[in-house]
């Protein structure tokens, strides 16, 4: 689901195309399967985000947006 909503967020980002399948891709190779999952890490902090590889700082402003939008959509 996580991979599914990023590639339906492409037309919100455009610039960001590239990036959000990276961090999608780097999200389920690291067990983050819904975006429930996803937001309820973001929310407890950086720390969690920042253990799964290939995921940096550079990343997380992105996700928070994700989540954002996901948050505003439900």
């Amino acid at each position: 689901m996580v991979k599914a909503y990023f590639a339906a967020c492409e037309p919100f980002f455009p610039q960001q195309r590239g990036e959000l399948r990276r961090v999608a891709l780097a999200l389920c190779r690291g067990g983050v399967d819904t975006m429930e999952q996803l937001c309820a890490l973001q929310r407890a902090g950086p720390k969690g985000l920042l253990a799964i590889r290939s995921i940096g700082e550079k990343s997380l402003p992105l996700i928070a947006a994700v989540c954002a939008r996901y948050k505003n959509v439900l």
